[in-house]
């Protein structure tokens, strides 16, 4: 049985005992409009901390008006001590460790936000927000450094354990360290002891602010990975200049966030920023150090502390997904782990839009204030459950969670409903965690399991049950566009399920999220896979130069026709970019407002920027919406039963709107 010994053992920074090595980092949660603690805040972190976290740190916690807007925690008054205390209580009540992440955004602050004009150590157009910033006076420095080591000590004040400053991501610290921003003339300027100054004199101001005992902390960029900034061997210096200026942990994360470098998506690997904090680990001595993003499982965290890379685990989105990752971990039940699946669709995405941080496979997340979770129910009742895609498992795992009996039909041999069969060719593995967790709760409730059977009305009403949930999905369209019944013409599905192949020249229909994914996954075949490139580089076969082609050049020609005016509905912000970065990597094609007329053998015909072409086409791929599968609603109605539809079959076209329908229906039966 696993226990994760490494992962549970307690660890001492400067006097502050962690019962255990994970830590929750800070994220922006947009939880707390106008920067006060309130309930929902409270909550959300009493709740990780129940769930048996060893370190929470909240934030970013502003520091000053100019820090990052009143959507943030605030830290920047006296009168915020009394929230943060009330949330250092409940944290502490539960058993865990709570710091608060120093935050002052500098030239990735947005102007709309702050009121003003952005500062950073230099004038320039910031990579992030695109505001004009102008450079800090001598006196502006100061006060800034000021700020924070006031914020320190309100902290304190307020009972947390111990604070961390901002110098990551591209944040103002950053933008001082960095040689492509920072652009001064005076001592904070020019040489790399220069450009550490402002950094290390906001230590040294926050240590004899809150005195040799107080745990300090900072976050630094293992890489900027941003051309002409810094990399791993300047960030094992300024790791070591932060150890001698006193901090007591030093957390390591990956990248600025204008970086083209991915930093939290499907495309790093788990775990993939580890060497990162292992440069640092090496360049310090005594000081814990502690590795950050993807570190999606108790598993891959205690092999990252065997190997000695790291002292502690930061677990953000783990934690967002599965409160209870560490307390599973620890009793040995890391099959009931609802494992974070990389998606951004709640948490980042929502950021982006201004709205509160949620996940999607915990609809609960950001809502413990209000939801306490699925009551039980006044009686225990039958319930039916048609289809075993996510939105169906959630519904019937949160019935039985209230008490009902449930059956569940599943026409396939396994559940998942479509990640069963695209995860893997779109190269998303993650997400087939979703129906590993659902089928083990399934099993820890006592649902019982009719899989590789199709429901029928008869078999439904046998059960007599006092409510029915269908969830039987949808079925691809297929447009009429004379010739789209022709062999070599299949559904973006069929490929995806490996029940169609294509061959030369591949044309697909439809730009939105299936499309474009499908494009990918086509452009990809014949291009080197991880493996082979692990092969070559090892052994010199190829030349670098060979080698990044070949790993972008497969083996057929894509090209994507959309009708609207723009690619790529349904895909989020913060994975758009990289979807159409990898497109153009990958050489795929694409026309907006185009109008297809007619498909023959081998060709297709349509009208692109207002005239008609003329494309070979060896394969077409159709990727044009599907429809919801829901005829045995009808039926099951006219036997009088009590029928909610979920999911796909209900209209909702995503996973992250199933789930939370599934849940939410099953609260409700």
């Amino acid at each position: 049985m696993e226990n994760f010994p490494l992962l549970f053992e307690p660890i001492t920074l400067n006097r502050l005992e962690l019962r255990n090595r994970i830590v929750m980092p800070a994220m922006h949660l947009n939880y707390t409009p106008g920067g006060k603690v309130n309930d929902q805040l409270i909550a959300f972190y009493r709740e990780r901390a129940a769930g048996g976290a060893g370190l929470v740190i909240v934030g970013g916690c502003v520091i000053n008006e100019l820090s990052g807007g009143p959507v943030f925690v605030s830290i920047k008054d006296d009168s915020d001590i009394e929230g943060l205390s009330e949330l250092a209580q409940a944290v502490h009540d539960k058993g865990a460790a709570i710091g608060a992440q120093l935050y002052m955004a500098g030239a990735y602050a947005h102007a709309m936000l702050i009121g003003t004009q952005p500062v950073s150590s230099s004038p320039h157009t910031s990579g992030f927000t695109k505001d004009e910033c102008r450079a800090m006076t001598l006196e502006e420095i100061a006060q800034v450094q000021d700020d924070f080591a006031a914020a320190a000590v309100r902290a304190k004040k307020a009972g947390l354990d111990m604070v961390e400053i901002l110098g990551s991501a591209g944040y103002l610290i950053c933008q001082f360290l960095s040689p492509k921003i920072n652009q001064r003339e005076d001592n904070y300027g020019g040489s790399l002891e220069n450009r550490m100054r402002f950094g290390l004199e906001t230590i040294a101001k926050v240590r004899a602010a809150v005195g040799p005992d107080f745990c300090v902390g900072i976050r630094i960029a293992g890489n900027d990975f941003v051309p002409g900034s810094h990399t791993g061997d300047e960030a094992a210096l300024f790791a070591k200049a932060c150890e001698e200026a006193g901090v007591d942990m030093i957390n390591v994360t990956g990248g600025w966030h204008e970086t083209r470098v991915p930093q939290i998506t499907q495309e790093l690997p788990p775990g993939g920023f580890s060497y990162l904090a292992r440069g640092v680990k090496w360049a310090v001595g005594s000081v814990p150090v502690a590795a950050s993003n993807r570190m999606h499982s108790p598993q891959l965290a205690e092999a990252v502390l065997a190997r000695g890379d790291a002292d502690l685990i930061c677990m953000g989105r783990p934690l967002l997904a599965d409160p209870r990752l560490p307390a599973k971990a620890k009793a040995g039940q890391s099959e009931l782990i609802r494992r974070c699946v990389a998606c951004n669709q709640g948490c980042f995405d929502a950021i982006s839009q201004m709205k509160p941080v949620g996940c999607m496979v915990n609809p609960r997340a950001g809502r413990e204030a209000k939801d306490t979770g699925p009551a039980q129910a006044d009686r225990s009742r039958q319930v039916a459950v048609v289809g075993g895609g996510p939105g169906g498992c959630m519904a019937a795992i949160t019935a039985a969670r209230r008490g009902h009996h449930v059956v569940l039909f599943e026409k396939a041999p396994r559940l998942g409903g479509q990640l069963a069969w695209w995860s893997e060719p779109l190269m998303k593995n993650d997400f087939s965690s979703i129906p590993k967790w659902q089928q083990a709760q399934l099993k820890a409730l006592g649902v019982e399991l009719r899989l590789d059977c199709e429901a029928t009305p008869e078999m439904v009403a046998e059960l007599n049950p006092d409510a029915v949930v269908l969830a039987s999905g949808a079925v691809p369209t297929r447009p009429p566009i004379p010739g789209a019944d022709l062999p070599h013409v299949v559904t973006a599905w069929d490929l995806l399920k490996g029940k169609a192949l294509a061959r030369g020249r591949v044309v697909v229909i439809g730009g939105g999220a299936v499309g474009l994914e499908t494009a990918l996954y086509l452009a990809r075949q014949g291009a080197l896979t991880p493996e082979q490139s692990y092969f070559i580089n090892l052994f010199g076969a190829e030349t670098p130069e060979v080698v990044d082609r070949l790993i972008a050049q497969g083996s057929h020609p894509v090209t994507v026709l959309e009708a609207l005016p723009k690619m790529g509905a349904g895909i989020g912000r913060s994975t758009r970019w990289i979807v159409f970065g990898l497109l153009k990597r990958f050489g795929v094609t694409v026309h907006t407002k185009v109008q297809v007329n007619a498909i023959t053998e081998g060709k297709l015909t349509a009208v692109i920027n207002g005239e008609e072409q003329e494309l070979v086409a060896d394969t077409v791929v159709l990727a044009t919406g599907a429809a919801p599968l829901d005829e045995l609603a009808g039926a099951l109605k006219q036997k009088s039963l009590k029928v909610e539809l979920v999911g796909d079959a209900a209209g909702q076209a995503n996973a992250m709107a199933a789930i939370a329908m599934g849940y939410q229906t099953g609260c409700r039966l």
